[in-house]
């Protein structure tokens, strides 16, 4: 280790307010509920496959060594019969502890843990720990019995393991683990989570939350009929688009929160036409949305679940992006986004003027 109910939520009636950044609904209250409410992602539940004789010389950035470790923890995730959102994570948590070797000390933020996974005393003895076979399986076990962690996305599941100072740390590693696990079981890994490349399918994803009542816009529910729906029936109109990368953010938004709240989204589209053309809604609508809401928890720039919800977006938009509020909120060093000014009332995204493509559980390509 690296440092080791469900509720009604009624929608509250209350007078719009314009503010210079964005168009905000004085009460934002997303449907859906709360944490509790977080979407199940459809985790893999097949069976773990089981490892082919020979090993390749290399997949990615893993070299032939580190396919044997990563060989071994498979075996143990088969053994177990674990399913295939189990293996994917221990081995991305392997990934991200020890990049799939087996050292025989810590870190320089912990030292006392060791092994592949750098487990800690509580796992066993020096000799358990430092067994491949041995320390996934406790792992697992532990795994197992976290409540709810196949509805969890899969960096969190592991640091409900690991204890990580940093929740995400195994965000990065996800995807790699899936293609790692392919290429030695010869079953390819997906889960829920994924993401499509596909606009017309993102949009039906949206459509879907949208008539169900988890996919919301507080001021101007024609953005939703007028931008993603014709997306759906493939009637879309000039200036009415919206980037396939703010289509992928939303969905992922809805697989880990289970519902979204939206104010802003392709504000020409619509006829609106406050504060343009100095806001990028205006100058480039397609790539900019303003959030209200995840999961519940109301988004004004400045609290902890903007922290959180900000931290999480770190792990997929390119560097180049964009998110306002930062005057609202404590310090949030934001490797790949730059920050800006805007009012405290919601949580401005936008992907500024890169092109760079999200980085996503891996799902069908464009």
């Amino acid at each position: 280790m690296k440092g080791g109910i469900l509720g009604v939520i009624a929608l509250i009636l209350a007078p719009i307010v314009i503010v210079a950044g964005g168009i905000y609904f004085a009460v934002a209250a997303a449907s859906g509920g709360g944490p509790a409410a977080a979407a199940v992602c459809g985790a893999g539940s097949e069976s773990t496959g089981t490892v082919s004789g020979n090993l390749p010389d290399k997949v990615g950035q893993w070299n032939r060594d580190q396919l044997g470790v990563a060989a071994k923890l498979i075996a143990a995730a088969h053994e177990m019969k674990v399913n295939e959102q189990a293996t994917t994570i221990l081995v991305m948590t392997a990934m991200g502890e020890s990049s799939l070797s087996n050292p025989n000390h810590g870190d320089a933020v912990d030292n006392t843990t060791i092994g592949v996974l750098q487990q800690g005393g509580s796992y066993g003895t020096r000799d358990q720990r430092l067994d491949i076979p041995t320390a996934a399986k406790a792992f697992l076990t532990r795994l197992l019995g976290v409540n709810g962690w196949e509805s969890m996305e899969p960096t969190l599941a592991a640091h409900a393991v690991q204890g990580n100072a940093d929740p995400y740390h195994y965000a990065p590693f996800f995807t790699q683990a899936q293609a790692v696990i392919k290429a030695l079981t010869g079953k390819t890994v997906t889960s829920g989570c994924d993401v499509s490349g596909y606009q017309k399918e993102l949009a039906t994803t949206l459509a879907a939350a949208w008539k169900k009542g988890t996919f919301t816009d507080t001021y101007h529910p024609q953005m939703v009929e007028q931008e993603i729906l014709p997306i759906v029936d493939g009637t879309i109109k000039p200036g009415c688009q919206v980037d396939t990368r703010i289509l992928q953010i939303l969905v992922a938004a809805l697989n880990k929160y289970g519902s979204v709240q939206i104010s802003d989204m392709n504000r020409p589209c619509v006829g609106i036409g406050i504060h343009c053309p100095g806001s990028l809604h205006c100058k480039n609508p397609a790539v900019a949305v303003d959030f209200n809401a995840v999961g519940g928890k109301v988004l004004l720039g400045s609290g902890p679940a903007d922290i959180e919800f900000l931290q999480w977006l770190n792990t997929m938009m390119p560097k180049g992006s964009q998110v306002g509020q930062v005057q609202c909120r404590p310090n949030t060093p934001l490797s790949n986004i730059r920050q800006f000014e805007d009012d405290c009332s919601h949580q401005h995204v936008d992907l500024g003027g890169t092109t760079d493509k999200l980085t996503l559980a891996a799902g069908k390509e464009k």
